[in-house]
């Protein structure tokens, strides 16, 4: 049983006592795209014997960019709608919300795009003092 299993959720990222490398704890049976996102995020692969884990790098990084990898992943897993679990001593809230207000942006860009391509035109914005669409009585 995994420390996913454990705690409920889809990943686990975290120290071991002692420990400087960054463990990503998959939940048994995960699906093959929450496989591939961990490896879009880079993460690697380990194992010995029987049991296989993955690693965030931290070979040649600073405290605080392990930080921002670590929680650039908690922000992608969740952006991606998985249940991840991150150790508090390896997250970055600056990291956080510069992640989550560009995911906001990029959310909005793709939103005009496809308006602007559509062959249906946006309904109005709601005029002041008017119920929505801007329609007057």
């Amino acid at each position: 049983m995994s420390l996913a299993d454990e705690s409920g959720t889809d990943v686990e990222i975290y120290r071991r006592y002692g420990d400087e490398n960054v463990y990503v704890d998959t939940r048994t049976g995960a699906p093959e795209r929450l496989v591939e996102t961990l490896d879009d995020i880079g993460t690697t692969l380990h194992s010995d014997g029987p049991y296989t884990w993955r690693q965030l790098p931290v070979e040649g990084r600073t405290k605080e960019e392990i930080r921002q990898s670590a929680t650039g992943a908690l922000v992608i897993l969740a952006t991606a709608g998985y249940r991840a679990n991150l150790d508090p001593e390896l997250f970055d809230r600056a990291t956080q919300e510069a992640l989550l207000a560009y995911t906001a942006d990029m959310h909005e860009h793709y939103r005009r795009q496809d308006a602007a391509r559509s062959p249906y035109p946006l309904p109005p914005a709601a005029m002041p003092d008017t119920p929505a669409g801007g329609k007057h009585r």
